[in-house]
């Protein structure tokens, strides 16, 4: 079980990582699926009930291809401005290793160490966001993050949550017309 929380942790901060390098609705779409599997994996080897996780990355599965429908086509990688966000995400998993290199409780801490750097980063990438189908795939990743923080209860209400994120349009509004 705790390579099962260690791998899920893993790969939720590397699918918030990738959402939050791109700008395009590849990128956005494969980081939100990323972020719930992995939140999911953690949660499971935490001892969680295994239907809150299920539905965690089923919500999750369904917002991030949602997120496929509309917004900038490609993936958007790294484009200029991402580097403060790419550093932000190798010190968030730089510190999230000495925290479990050093007294936390594995796997339960672990998942919750993995839930709290999901929500860390989706939030810093929601306060620099310049397009709106960005800000819809932060937001639900910051869902995702905090609904692993708390019981099935929390897990369900993040799955409902990203799912209607996903359904909103990311389009962005025309602007005004003079």
């Amino acid at each position: 079980m705790e390579a099962l929380a260690v791998g899920g942790a893993v790969l939720a901060w590397l699918g918030v990582s990738l959402l939050s390098l791109a700008d395009a609705r590849r990128g956005l779409a494969l980081g939100l699926g990323a972020t719930a599997v992995g939140l999911a994996l953690a949660a499971v080897a935490s001892g969680r009930p295994s239907s809150g996780a299920v539905a965690l990355a089923a919500g999750g599965v369904v917002g991030s291809l949602l997120r496929l429908r509309d917004g900038e086509p490609g993936w958007g990688l790294m484009r200029p401005g991402s580097t403060p966000r790419l550093v932000a995400a190798v010190l968030v998993f730089l510190a999230a290793v000495v925290l479990v290199g050093s007294s936390l409780g594995v796997p339960v801490g672990v998942a919750r160490l993995g839930a709290i750097a999901v929500a860390l980063l989706a939030l810093l990438r929601l306060m620099t966001v310049e397009r709106r189908s960005s800000a819809l795939g932060s937001g639900a990743a910051l869902a995702l993050g905090l609904g692993a923080l708390g019981d099935e209860t929390g897990l369900v209400a993040a799955a409902v949550a990203v799912v209607g994120l996903g359904a909103l349009s990311g389009a962005e509004a025309p602007g005004p017309s003079t």
